[in-house]
């Protein structure tokens, strides 16, 4: 089953600005900063309002990150830190087991440790504590006589956990990014971005900015200095692999992370990492693709405490023994979740549950530690929000994707009572549930989603930054796209659409045919993984020169043997409805017969731009001179000799033509038989009923 997409331009706030306005900063943009043309536009359009703020999107810098002490807690959060080290106070720094909590705990660890306070740290195990605090290991804490706690990314929602700590007179600051939901905890401090009323200028800090934040006001406080490169490539690392938006103060973050990285890094741990991982040139995707997911691993598989070790160790040969490992905990996780995916992947075409609008699939005994990534999986091949449930001993754990439109927070608040609990936002969830509650839950969580309309939500809207002809795909458009790195969420690779790339051939990849490979006219290939089945489902392409292809792409470099070639990255790809001869009889058919053929043209080919409907006098001229040349003999619409119209506009003109009495025609097998019929009455082809009725169609 294919997934329904939409193209999109991309626009932003700046789109208020009028032609006049538009112009005059895309000249001040080309002019003060040297940028192409192109360049400038993309910018504007993605939301630069000024030649400044642009300045400081191009050239990320330490200056561009926010004073810390402008979270309202900060001074007094600093001041009780500072007591605890003139006390000689047990500190404990209690984290989560995700890339971003663990190393948020790495950062303050170094920088406390390195400066003379006593402290610890304390990381959960997923599978047996789970996420955030909890009183027993509490309890331990305090029996070892730490005096103060500091949450890193968890403890917002953490009031009775937090009330017991106040009874035992155990000190909590809060450092936490997650939304803020009803009465805050009791803490001494909070250090939140998104507290209500925040001052602090930055909302999407992860977990590890936020304890970042913490070290730059405790350094500035002590008067001491610390190492900034160190801490900022950990940030950037964790800012990544958390998915929080690369814009603000995160994107100069992982900007100067990767290029620390990439010139003389300074973590011993992340370097071990990299170099277990064969990785070269650092771009943000590696973080989020190839290491995040090794450091995750371990959180997933209940050794998180291993990620804290490598990115405060120093020993290089112990450090690479823990990057091994981490490595291969990554390929357990691989093969758990592939077990698990294809199992789900099986249940999902059995039961044919990939036409329901919500996919639910339930498994006994998935690893609770990777049923979340199954979910995105499913996710990503059918763009359904997605569920997935593993049973344990009559106890149900689930893990919840969504697309964008459907709150899938929302969707679980409306069968609440079957949770035994459950928490989230809006793309992502996850809940615990009785086993004999999973029905019952079921059913009412797909009424909700028919009563909200998810439906409408089932089309994935694939942005673009804008339409070019495939004559500009050289290396300088390439250097215009490495203008916006890092990308990733909230700052995407930019990507552009090809409406008539000028294709030479088309195959397929691959030991499973399942990706795509074209080359076009100027030396340029493109591949498509994934996209296999498009050349599967069109193979009258090659007979018409591949008209009516359209792509959607990033461009891309594909180096072999140190020789670099520039490439298309297919990122979505489309056949014009008009292209199909199928889909053309039914467009011309609809047309022909209907009074008011709009409705039935948009449930015919849904995403069809009208516009390229439109039939000029002189095409049909041209359709009549051809079937008169052909002397009745068949002509084929589809051979690439006449593929210059499309069927749609071959079959158009022939009822136009029909209707003003030139000719009579059919067609069988692709071949159009027509008869001229002779009159030397004028006709007036444009005010035809049918011409009259298809530029109404379009002009409305």
């Amino acid at each position: 089953m294919s997934v329904k997409t939409k193209w999109i331009l991309r626009k932003n706030k700046s789109s208020h600005l009028n032609a006049s306005e538009y112009e005059q900063l895309k000249k001040q943009m080309m002019q003060d900063l040297k940028l192409a043309s192109r360049t400038a536009e993309i910018l504007i359009n993605r939301g630069m309002t000024s030649v400044a703020e642009t300045y400081r999107y191009l050239n990320p810098a330490l200056d561009d990150l926010h004073d810390p002490f402008l979270f309202d807690d900060m001074d007094k959060v600093v001041a009780r830190i500072t007591k605890a080290k003139d006390a000689n106070e047990k500190i404990c720094l209690y984290g989560d087991y995700d890339a971003d909590g663990t190393t948020g705990v790495s950062i303050l660890l170094n920088f406390l440790k390195s400066n003379g306070f006593n402290v610890s740290y304390f990381i959960p195990n997923r599978l047996v504590t789970g996420y955030g605090l909890h009183i027993d290991p509490l309890q331990g804490l305090i029996n070892e006589g730490i005096g103060l706690l500091i949450t890193v990314d968890n403890g917002i929602s953490a009031n009775e956990q937090i009330d017991f700590c106040n009874q035992h007179n155990l000190d909590v600051i809060v450092t936490d990014h997650h939304e803020c939901h009803g009465t805050l905890p009791a803490a001494f401090g909070i250090i939140n971005p998104k507290l209500p009323g925040s001052s602090y200028p930055y909302k999407e800090l992860c977990g590890a900015g936020v304890a970042f934040k913490l070290v730059q006001a405790l350094s500035t406080q002590l008067k001491v200095t610390f190492d900034i490169q160190n801490a900022i490539e950990c940030v950037a690392l964790a800012t990544v692999a958390d998915l929080v938006p690369l814009q603000n103060e995160n994107r100069s973050l992982v900007s100067m992370g990767l290029d620390y990285l990439n010139t003389n890094p300074k973590n011993p741990g992340i370097r071990a990492l990299i170099e277990v991982s064969e990785l070269t040139q650092l771009k943000a995707w590696h973080f989020g693709f190839v290491l995040g997911p090794k450091i995750n691993a371990a959180g997933r598989l209940g050794e998180a405490h291993h990620i804290v070790d490598l990115l405060t160790e120093t020993d290089s040969v112990k450090l690479i023994e823990l990057a091994q490992f981490l490595s291969d905990e990554n390929r357990k996780r691989q093969d758990l979740e592939s077990t698990i995916l294809e199992a789900a992947l099986a249940q999902v075409e059995s039961q044919e549950l990939n036409k329901d609008d919500i996919i639910i699939v339930v498994g006994e005994n998935w690893h609770s530690g990777v049923i979340g990534i199954v979910a995105s999986r499913i996710q990503e091949r059918y763009y359904r929000p997605v569920i997935v449930i593993s049973v344990d001993d009559g106890i149900g754990k689930a893990s919840c994707r969504s697309v964008e439109g459907f709150n899938i927070f929302e969707a679980l608040q409306s069968c609440g009572e079957y949770f035994s609990s459950y928490g989230g936002h809006d793309q992502a969830a996850g809940f615990s549930i009785k086993a004999e509650n999973i029905g019952s839950m079921i059913e009412k969580i797909k009424n909700y989603g028919e009563s909200v309309g998810v439906k409408k939500h089932l089309i994935k809207k694939i942005p673009y930054d804008a339409i070019i002809e495939a004559a500009e795909v050289t290396w300088e458009l390439f250097n215009t796209c490495s203008h916006f790195e890092p990308c990733g969420l909230g700052n995407p690779g930019v990507q552009f659409v090809i409406n008539k790339p000028d294709i030479v051939s088309m195959g397929t990849m691959g030991k499973e045919s399942n990706h795509l490979r074209l080359s076009l006219r100027n030396d340029i290939r493109a591949v498509g993984f994934g996209f296999g089945g498009f050349y599967s489902v069109h193979p009258e392409l090659a007979v018409n020169g591949y008209q009516g292809v359209a792509l959607l792409c990033r461009l891309d470099v594909n180096e072999y043997r140190g020789n670099k070639t520039l490439q298309l990255l297919i990122k979505d790809i489309r056949h014009n409805p008009i292209w199909d001869l199928e889909t053309a009889k039914f467009l011309v058919k609809a047309i022909v017969r209907s009074e008011h053929p709009k409705t039935e043209v948009d449930l015919i080919a849904a995403d069809i731009n009208l516009r390229e409907l439109r039939l000029l006098r002189e095409t049909i001229k041209r359709v009549y001179i051809l079937l008169k040349k052909s002397g009745g003999s068949g002509v084929s619409i589809q051979s690439e000799k006449n593929a210059v119209l499309s069927p749609f506009h071959w079959l158009m003109a022939c009822e136009i033509l029909r209707e003003a009495g030139l000719i009579a025609y059919g067609l069988k097998e692709g071949l159009i038989f027509s008869e001229i019929i002779e009159t030397r009455e004028k006709k007036d082809i444009q005010n035809t009923k049918l011409m009259i009725k298809l530029e109404k169609m379009i002009s409305e």
